[in-house]
Parts: structure tokens; sequence; C-alpha cells
């Protein structure tokens, strides 16, 4: 009996994933919500905390500013709109004592995720969203990684999920970080997600 309620459970669990991933792939339109630098950590840089801070901004920024550099529409393959304001607020409550890593170890765990995403206001957006969640900004690889989310807005479940590595480099703060977060979309936009 324990057997069948089991294969029962995840047969409907499996048909529920399916319907949802097939409203996604059948969906032309997606909600980008930017880079969430809420809970990265610094390894090896010596930056201030005000310095990353305005970096982040800047970052975000790009999507707006340098569109043909950041086309998120190329990246997801689907027509997307821009809703940043949420990951721009974020920024302003990260903690000197919790943005530097003590090791180049750090990685958001799966619950960490799924805390970001629903601390992420997606006001009364409907449909399907996207966002960059950073973890670990590593200036001595250097290298920064992103936990890449696709989700359902109305119940925050979360339907795609990657953690991507990508180099890091160029001339200022910004653009050094900015560099990874390119990366980040070219490598999304290889994959087959849907």
């Amino acid at each position: 009996m324990k057997k069948l309620l089991l294969f029962a459970f995840l047969f409907f669990a499996g048909l529920s994933y399916a319907q949802d991933n097939q409203g996604l792939k059948d969906s032309e339109t997606l909600t980008f919500y930017g880079v969430d630098f809420s809970k990265a950590k610094v390894y090896g840089a010596n930056e201030s905390l005000s310095e990353f801070k305005a970096a982040f901004g800047g970052i975000n920024n790009l999507f707006i500013n340098e569109q043909k550099k950041y086309d998120v529409s190329k990246t997801f393959k689907k027509e997307v709109s821009l809703s940043l304001n949420s990951v721009k607020d974020l920024v302003d409550e990260i903690k000197n004592k919790e943005f530097v890593a003590e090791s180049n170890d750090y990685s958001l765990s799966e619950d960490d995720v799924k805390t970001l995403l629903k601390k992420l206001d997606t006001g009364s957006d409907k449909g399907y969203g996207a966002v960059l969640f950073a973890g670990l900004l590593n200036k001595g690889k250097p290298e920064a990684t992103y936990d890449v989310v696709i989700f359902d807005i109305a119940s925050k479940k979360i339907l795609i999920q990657k953690k991507i590595t990508s180099k890091a480099r160029g001339f200022g703060l910004r653009n050094f970080w900015a560099f990874s977060v390119h990366g980040t979309l070219k490598q999304v936009e290889k994959m087959k997600l849907y």
C-alpha cells in the first residue's frame, strides 16, 4: 500500500511539474528581475562595501543602459520585460560583517535560493519570471557564481535552476563583475532550458 501511495504521489508531482514547464515553454513572455546581490559574499577583494553597493546598482542598470550587450530577451529566448527595483532595494540590506567570505567555498544553498525568491518583490506581475542570485564573488580566481532561477511568479515555485560560474575581468569594480554577469547570460543562452 505504501508503495502504491508513493507511486501515486510521484506520478502526480511529475504531472504537475510537466504542466508547469509546458506553460513556461509555451509562454512568449518573461519578467526579468535582474541580479540579486543581497546574499553575495566577496572573497579576496579590497574594495569597501559601499563601493560594491554602487557597483551592484551599476550592474543592474546595464540591463537598461546597454540592452544590446545585456540582451535578456536573447538569453531567455522570450520577450522580456524588466523589473529591477526589488533587487536594487535589496542591496541596501547588505551588512559589512556578512559580506566578506572567510573561504572560497561559499555557495548559496537550495534553502537560500528559496528564501531569496520569496523575498523578491514581484508586485502585481503575472506569468513567469527570471532572476540571477549572486553567490561567491571570488576576486582571486577571478570568477563569480550565480544561481539562475526561472519561476512561476504567482506561486514563486522554481521551475528551472542552474548554478553557473563565469570569469570576471575588466577595468573598474562595476565592469569587473559585470563581465561575469554577461558571461552567465551567454552560458544560459546556449542552454536548452525549455
